[in-house]
Parts: C-alpha cells; sequence; structure tokens
C-alpha cells in the first residue's frame, strides 16, 4: 500500500487534501479566536484622559480598543448644531440626551481629504424636557471638554420625528444634518471648561469626580467602562470544532483513495462489480492480466486499468472464449 500512496497521482491528491486541510484548520483557527471578541476586560489605562487626537485618527473607524477611554478635546461648538436623543435613562428617570458638534482644533491636520476640522458629537448633558434640551444654546468660544469616547450606534428613521430629535446616536446620520465630516464615534461630557484655563482632570489625570458644564440646565451623563466579561462564545467554538472535522475528512478522503487504488489493483474479485451482482474473474497467466467474462456480449473482456502483478500493463480489448481456452 505503502508504493501506491507514493505515485505521483495519489502525492497530488495528497498535495490537494493537505491545502484545503490548512485552509479548513485556518477557519478554526479564526472561529476560536472570533469566540473572544464578545470579551471586555477593565483597563485602568483607559481611565487616563488623552488629548483624542491621540486616540481616534480622524476618518477611521471606532475600533473597539478605542471604547472606553477618557478623552479630552479643545474646540469650538457649532451654533445651531443641537440636537436630542430618546429614550436615555438617567437615575431610573427616561429622558434625553443634548448633543452638540464640538469642531475639535487641527484636526484637519490628521485627515487632509476632509478640507475643514472635523466635529465630534458631544453629549453635554441630560435633560428631562425634550424643548429645554433644544433651546439650551452651547457655549461660545472656545472650550475643553472631557469625557468618555464611546463607539456609534446604528442609525434609526428619522421619519415622523420632530426636526432635531433621534432616536439613536449615529455620527453617520448625523455628518448630513450638520454638513461636516465627524469622528467616528461620540464623547459624554464629565466637564466642560473654557479653553484658557484648561482640560478639568484629576490630578492622577483620570476624569473629575467632580466635574461640571458650562450650561447649567444640564445633567452630566457619566458612563463607566464595561463591566468585565470574559464569556466565551459557544456558537465559535462548535464552528471551530466543525473545521477540524472537515479537515480530517479531507485526509481521510486521500486516504481512501489510496485504499481504494490498492485493493482494485490486488483483488480486483472483491472491488469490481456488474450490474450490481458479483461476477467472478480470472487471471490469465500468459498475458498477465484479470479478466471478467460478460454473459449479454457472450465476450471474455480484460480489466483496462488493472497493471499485470509484476507491474507491467498489457493492451486492452475483448477476449475471446477461445482465446481463454
Amino acid at each position: 500500500m505503502l508504493r501506491t500512496a507514493l505515485r505521483p497521482k495519489s502525492l497530488a491528491v495528497l498535495a490537494v487534501c493537505l491545502s484545503i486541510a490548512t485552509a479548513f484548520v485556518l477557519l478554526s483557527r479564526w472561529q476560536l479566536e472570533s469566540s473572544h471578541d464578545g470579551r471586555t476586560v477593565y483597563d485602568p489605562a483607559k481611565e487616563v484622559v488623552t488629548d483624542i487626537g491621540d486616540v481616534v485618527p480622524a476618518g477611521e473607524p471606532a475600533l473597539a480598543t478605542f471604547a472606553d477611554q477618557a478623552v479630552s478635546a479643545t474646540g469650538t461648538y457649532r451654533p445651531d448644531s443641537t440636537v436630542v436623543i430618546a429614550d436615555r435613562l438617567q437615575n431610573g428617570t427616561r429622558g434625553w440626551w443634548v448633543v452638540d458638534a464640538l469642531e475639535v482644533q487641527d484636526s484637519a491636520d490628521q485627515w487632509p481629504d476632509a478640507g475643514q476640522d472635523l466635529v465630534i458629537p458631544v453629549v453635554r448633558g441630560w435633560v428631562e424636557d425634550p424643548e429645554v434640551g433644544l433651546d439650551t444654546e452651547p457655549p461660545s468660544g472656545e472650550v475643553a471638554v472631557v469625557g468618555r469616547f464611546l463607539p456609534p450606534e446604528a442609525p434609526v428613521s428619522t421619519e415622523d420625528q420632530p426636526e432635531g430629535v433621534y432616536a439613536s446616536l449615529s455620527p453617520a446620520q448625523l455628518t448630513n444634518v450638520w454638513d461636516a465630516p465627524v469622528y467616528s464615534g461620540f464623547v459624554t461630557a464629565d466637564a466642560e471648561s473654557a479653553a484658557a484655563d484648561g482640560p478639568r482632570i484629576d490630578a492622577d489625570g483620570t476624569l473629575p469626580q467632580d466635574g461640571s458644564l458650562l450650561s447649567g440646565d444640564l445633567e452630566i451623563v457619566r458612563v463607566d467602562q464595561q463591566p468585565t466579561d470574559t464569556s466565551v462564545n459557544w456558537l465559535n467554538v462548535f464552528y471551530a470544532l466543525e473545521w477540524v472535522v472537515f479537515a480530517g475528512f479531507a485526509l481521510w478522503i486521500w486516504f481512501r483513495s489510496v485504499l481504494d487504488d490498492h485493493r482494485r489493483e490486488t483483488d480486483p474479485e472483491s472491488w469490481f462489480v456488474l450490474g450490481g451482482d458479483e461476477t467472478p474473474y480470472y487471471w490469465d497467466d500468459e498475458a498477465e492480466r484479470y479478466y471478467y467474462y460478460d454473459p449479454v456480449a457472450d465476450t471474455y473482456y480484460y480489466f483496462d486499468d488493472q497493471p499485470s502483478r509484476s507491474g507491467s500493463s498489457s493492451g486492452s480489448g475483448p477476449r475471446t472464449e477461445s482465446d481463454q481456452i
């Protein structure tokens, strides 16, 4: 059987099966890695306030590694950019987020294709009455904002919604409203201050515990890091095991093809079946080939694909009954 396995045909089939098995193993590895994608681990480094330009590259999507980072941003609130986001809980009370567009200073240098400074949606606070939120004007002049950077929410249709009212905070949706390039996430403000006074942070570089906003009608929306979650997605683990089984099946196909070739050559009487019924086969010592009798044609035939016992092959063709005798 080893000689059969080392034939060029068998080696070519082995190469194909190994390639397929390798691809399946890589897919299994990908599924295993995906089973941990939903994990969240508390990161003390994310509590240290960092300039937003060093955290979220302008014009790039907000990756999971950016989420929950404490950031600071300096810029100017755009006038008439106030919108409110519905169904936001604050200490168990349902209300509205008040969001404004902060034009981040010198952000155009990070993304020249934008042609202007980028804006980032800032959750400036929470109100119970949406009319109060829409009537709250953002502070004028340059301001410094510190808060938590969060990934974008999925856009929700604004059909039948009043102007300035949204069901989700989606920067992709607001970029059309504000007619400006935006960052791919948003910031919940823990504190606002005049830019000349610098960002308000605690002595250890973290978000202020006693922060305040420049608009007294708004309550601060405080967001902590997501709690640690080390659970595993078992569906991905199941898929990973499936790919391993598929890889093993690809190798089994090669083994079976070698085994079948070996059986066909060494024991054709247990291999070949005609018309669903076993038929006797014979060995021709002179031609060194197997042959069988076809009762329909009343003729003996050699097997075209059967080599001789010594390893050589003879020509194929019908064998008459006189030839057998």
